[in-house]
């Protein structure tokens, strides 16, 4: 049976997923949600190298890894480094990590400054993250698009993207009525769709 781990994203910690942990529980999983560090005084190799310590002291194999938001750069780094581990990537209502790119970067790349969402300037989210693409590309994805987030204008354009090339890379895709924090406001679809990936 798959184990979960839920990463959340930028400033908030493993309890946005406390509705959703739960509902996988009682199904008999085994689910972890780790808080990340700081931050504003932490790296984005920190936080893969966190969640890379989880899974090798809970001894976690065939994992279900989920990354809301920013959090989709920190499941590309653990993937990449323990593909092994990895059953299936879900991306929720985030970018979809592109290769020496950092999530601002990715930002710019569609013509949004991080400014205007008044987004803090944090070292993770200004370090590029390099990986393995064909690595990662072999790993099953699920995206999670929330129609109602806040951060549509970044969202949308992956989603679209993913779903335009979903059959040839070998993706998943739904759709949640929600705003950005889908975890807290539909736990119940959202856990549904994580089950499904099991």
């Amino acid at each position: 049976m798959a184990d979960y781990v839920l990463v959340h994203g930028g400033h908030m910690d493993g309890s946005i997923w406390g509705k959703v942990v739960p509902l996988l529980e009682e199904k008999g999983y085994r689910v972890f949600a780790p808080s990340l560090p700081d931050a504003g005084t932490s790296t984005l190799e920190e936080f893969i190298a966190g969640v890379c310590r989880l899974f090798e002291d809970e001894d976690l194999k065939g994992v279900i890894l989920a990354g809301h938001s920013s959090g989709a750069l920190t499941i590309t780094g653990v993937a990449d480094r323990m593909p092994e581990r990895v059953g299936h990537l879900v991306y929720v209502d985030s970018s979809v990590p592109i290769v020496g790119k950092s999530l601002y970067g990715m930002f710019e790349d569609l013509g949004i400054s991080s400014k205007a969402y008044d987004l803090p300037q944090d070292p993770p989210w200004l370090e590029p993250l390099y990986f393995d693409a064909e690595k990662i590309r072999k790993i099953p994805k699920t995206y999670v698009f929330c129609t109602q987030g806040e951060f549509i204008a970044v969202s949308k354009p992956f989603f679209d993207k993913v779903r335009e090339n979903a059959e040839r890379d070998g993706w998943n895709y739904y759709e949640i009525a929600s705003c950005h924090e889908c975890m807290v406001s539909h736990p119940d679809e959202l856990a549904r769709i994580l089950l499904e990936q099991g």
